[in-house]
């Protein structure tokens, strides 16, 4: 069934909720999500903006309550653990039991929720729930951040979904695609950081971000030709914007605009930024396997 769809901007939102609050509950999240086709024992990333559903019934814990109800412990709940990416200098340390999410109150909600794993990237870490929890983040701090051996791209090679509860543009798989089309602008472990592991002080490795804008991340047209596919399913829920897609289709659909000739990577002048945490990489490309380095890329139990 395709349901309708409109966008509506932040401010937007925030105008609705001001003047016209919204309640809403967790049976009404559920139904939404049995309309775009989520189902228990699926496999899904979900990014949120909780100010999009209005006041919901038992608040950033309610969401997440919900969904992990809604696809049991049979599926897999994944999160984005992002930190606010540490500037030049910063005086940094990851602890993955207590470095607050950066990206939401949601995200950060499930951090804390026991029975939830998180990946050890430093910067760009996931947090994940589920009977294959573990399989996801064990090896994150091995592969470069976006590899596609990632939590994402493992999820994706599952046959897993993203879904986006409000914020249209917060795909963070978008940069596994990217790292797969080889683009220039994105470091591959060329950042270090120290961390506590287990009450072990050790250091790990992190991506470098772009040091400028991408020209082929065109929201609108990734989203268009999935709509024109079939493969983006989409509802309203109050003034909140739902979407659903399955990874692989998403990937699809960006490669096109990254491989172009016209406005992709090919001849992009942008490259990853330089701060004090840069160093060489230790990622062989051509091997994909490791160089030696200061970075830990030991075995942790996460249960």
């Amino acid at each position: 069934m395709k349901e309708f769809c409109y966008d509506l901007s932040s401010q937007e939102i925030k105008r609705f909720n001001r003047h016209f609050p919204l309640y809403t509950s967790q049976e009404g999240f559920r139904n939404a999500l049995f309309r775009l086709g989520l189902r228990s024992g699926d496999k899904v990333v979900v990014h949120s903006s909780l100010g999009s559903l209005g006041s919901f019934e038992g608040g950033a814990d309610g969401v997440c309550r919900a969904l992990m109800e809604y696809v049991t412990e049979n599926g897999t709940l994944m999160m984005p653990g992002l930190v606010k990416y540490p500037g030049d200098g910063a005086d940094y340390t990851y602890i993955p039991e207590s470095t607050p999410v950066g990206v939401g109150i949601v995200p950060e909600t499930f951090r804390k929720i026991p029975g939830v794993v998180r990946s050890l990237d430093p910067t760009h870490s996931f947090c994940v729930w589920g009977r294959e929890k573990v399989k996801y983040v064990r090896d994150h701090h091995k592969v470069h951040t976006m590899h596609r051996n990632n939590p994402p791209g493992l999820l994706e090679q599952d046959g897993g979904y993203c879904l986006l509860i409000g914020c249209p543009e917060k795909t963070t798989f978008m940069h596994v695609v990217e790292t797969a089309c080889q683009a220039p602008c994105l470091g591959k472990r060329t950042e270090e950081y120290p961390a506590v592991i287990n009450g072990r002080k050790v250091r790990l490795r992190a991506w470098g971000w772009r040091d400028g804008s991408c020209r082929a991340l065109r929201h609108d047209e990734i989203f268009g030709f999935m709509r024109d596919r079939g493969t983006l399913k989409e509802c309203m829920l109050g003034y909140c914007h739902l979407m659903l897609f399955k990874l692989s289709d998403y990937r699809e659909s960006y490669s096109r605009l990254l491989n172009s000739a016209e406005n992709g990577c090919a001849g992009c002048p942008v490259r990853p930024r330089e701060v004090a945490q840069s160093l060489p990489s230790d990622w062989d490309e051509k091997s994909g396997t490791l160089k030696e380095s200061t970075a830990f890329v030991g075995d942790i139990d996460f249960i």
